[in-house]
């Protein structure tokens, strides 16, 4: 008995030690992709000005994904499978699972991997803000924000910290004044969806979104996307069509390896959707969720046990 007790002691202080290690040697790496100027493509600002530099496209596609969620849900792979000629991507928020540096590193990662060739624009969730929303403003800079290209309007909403939404309802109906009659698509992005999908037949959730339902009935809009929900729903409401799409969850709120993504196809005749799944593999998520506990949650702890450790020496 003495002797196993001693093996297993010998194996979990191994275990420990490499454990440490590799955090701290992914971690470090990982940490130094925090400088958004060695990632192109992933400033909001900066993506509005690109794109609207670029010629018009009379037919164009973008890509809608939803809550992604700490980083390890393979952001690189969704962004490679897509067809290669999209014009910029919408992720609609939860790209992260926690609000903390760990976390946004780990979602940098993915985004320096995919080798951006066009804006990915990010709306923020509400894993994305909550207890540190500075953060977001930090990486992305705009929150709620909107542009013409190609004459479509794409009007990108911030609802990640829940209702009031006075002052949502008061930019959208304000965007939406300023171009009636110039564009013509307008699509909407923003993080929690505007339909209420889990109380029966899906309907406009008439407590916060009142006002929502009645600027759409007053203007013309074509596509709301969201994400929030981990599945994929889609519904079309007095001429205007919702999609909410984003990692799939299991029966008992579990996440799991399928994510859904919206491949959109715009001509001025009409615009086509298509919802694609990417299911990521055991060992994918498996090295996903390492990279998350690694990076996200004990590299921060040994950053600062070797502050401790550096002012005690100091200090003998």
């Amino acid at each position: 008995m003495q002797t196993f007790m001693v093996i297993s002691c010998t194996l979990l202080v191994f275990t420990a030690a490499a454990a440490g290690a590799v955090s701290w040697y992914f971690g470090h790496y990982v940490y130094s992709l925090q400088e958004l100027a060695s990632i192109p493509f992933v400033d909001n600002a900066e993506n509005i000005a690109w794109l609207q530099e670029q010629p018009p496209a009379e037919s164009y596609r973008f890509m809608v994904m939803g809550d992604i969620q700490a980083g390890y849900r393979n952001i690189s792979s969704l962004l490679k499978t897509p067809p290669g000629d999209c014009a910029f991507t919408v992720q609609t928020g939860d790209l992260v699972s926690h609000a903390d540096k760990g976390h946004y590193a780990l979602a940098l990662y993915e985004l320096k991997k995919s080798s951006l060739q066009a804006p990915f624009f990010v709306v923020p969730g509400n894993h994305d803000v909550k207890g540190n929303p500075a953060l977001f403003d930090d990486y992305f800079r705009l929150k709620q924000f909107s542009f013409v290209w190609s004459n479509s309007l794409f009007i990108f909403l911030d609802n990640s910290s829940g209702a009031p939404y006075d002052g949502l309802f008061q930019y959208l109906e304000d965007t939406l004044k300023d171009h009636r009659g110039k564009v013509q698509w307008t699509f909407i992005f923003l993080h929690r969806p505007p339909i209420d999908w889990e109380h029966g037949a899906p309907q406009p959730e008439s407590k916060n979104y009142s006002r929502f339902f009645a600027i759409q009935k007053a203007y013309k809009i074509d596509w709301v996307f969201s994400g929030h929900l981990h599945d994929y729903r889609e519904i079309e409401l007095d001429g205007t069509r919702y999609i909410s799409n984003g990692l799939e969850s299991d029966q008992k709120g579990h996440t799991a390896n399928e994510s859904y993504y919206t491949v959109v196809t715009v001509s001025p005749e009409k615009v086509i959707t298509k919802k694609i799944r990417l299911n990521a593999s055991s060992l994918e998520a498996l090295k996903g969720n390492a990279l998350d506990c690694l990076v996200a949650h004990a590299y921060p702890v040994l950053q600062k046990a070797a502050v401790l450790l550096k002012r005690l020496t100091n200090f003998r």
